[in-house]
C-alpha cells in the first residue's frame, strides 16, 4: 500500500512539474509577443495603435513578474 501511494505521489508531483514548465514556456512567449506589440503600436501614430498599446502595457506589468520569478526559480535550481 505504501509503494502505491509514493508512486501516485511522484506521478503528480511529475505532472504537475511538467505543467509549470508548459505555463512558463507560454507566459514567457505571450510576454516577448506583448512586448513586440507594444513596440510597433508606440512606433505608429494612429489613435487605435496608441490605444493598443496602452492595452498591452496592463497585461505586460504582471507577466513581467512571472518572467522575473521563473528567473529567480532557475537561477536557484543553478545554485
Amino acid at each position: 500500500m505504501l509503494t502505491t501511494v509514493t508512486t501516485t505521489t511522484t506521478t503528480t508531483t511529475v505532472v504537475a512539474l511538467g505543467q509549470v514548465a508548459v505555463f512558463g514556456a507560454v507566459s514567457t512567449v505571450v510576454l516577448i509577443s506583448l512586448l513586440i506589440l507594444k513596440e510597433l503600436a508606440s512606433a505608429s501614430e494612429g489613435q487605435k495603435a496608441s490605444t493598443l498599446g496602452k492595452i498591452a502595457s496592463v497585461a505586460i506589468n504582471p507577466l513581467l513578474f512571472v518572467f522575473m520569478v521563473i528567473v529567480a526559480v532557475k537561477v536557484l535550481e543553478v545554485l
